[in-house]
């Protein structure tokens, strides 16, 4: 082959390979962890702000233990229970499965029957309190367990119908070690609708 062509054949690979290099497009790093910061109970609440604010459902199944369970208070059973164990009665409460369909719906997709959709803007700010308003959990076995009562305020904004749905009040998160991270284990839901 004549050393034009070689020039040509180089020139041309070159040409295509700077063509698949973008210079305004800076690498993309992978965060360990989906950028899940657990190591203390005040770093999973504020990793559960950026889940909502992100809409990031697997940070947000990271941060809730196994056994979670989210938990409504009495006022709310008969608008939003649901039957859990199969009785005929609405429960207090739902876990885990049920809460990551719940949030997936939130960030995603809307409300499972499709009358509402995703919100357009989503708002989650919690009021965490210093450290000496925090709560042991007096239930046997839960010794090492630490509760904060947050104020919080949600705000669910919908662009095409201009309206806003919020919720404010407190939610105890109920939050546990386990192999040198700290999980939500219950949130009780306190809010005013």
């Amino acid at each position: 082959m004549p050393i034009r062509s070689k020039i040509l054949v180089l020139l041309g690979l070159a040409l295509f390979l700077a063509s698949c290099w973008n210079p305004f497009r800076p690498p993309l790093i992978d965060r360990p962890g989906n950028g899940l910061r657990v190591g203390t109970p005040i770093e999973v609440l504020q990793s559960l702000e950026m889940a909502y604010r992100e809409r990031n459902i697997n940070i947000y199944k990271g941060l809730l233990a196994p056994d979670f369970r989210f938990e409504l208070i009495a006022s709310e059973v008969g608008q939003i229970g649901m039957d859990v164990n199969g009785d005929g009665i609405r429960d207090s409460w739902w876990g885990f499965d049920q809460e990551v369909q719940f949030t997936e719906n939130l960030f995603q997709s809307g409300s499972t029957d499709g009358s509402t959709p995703s919100p357009d803007d989503l708002f989650l700010r919690l009021q965490i309190p210093p450290e000496d308003s925090w709560e042991k959990d007096p239930e046997l076995g839960h010794e090492d367990w630490v509760v904060i009562p947050c104020s919080f305020d949600l705000k669910l904004t919908y662009y095409g119908s201009n309206s806003m749905l919020t919720a404010s009040g407190i939610a105890r998160f109920y939050l546990k070690p386990e192999n040198n991270r700290w999980y939500i284990a219950i949130w009780r839901d306190e809010s005013n609708l």
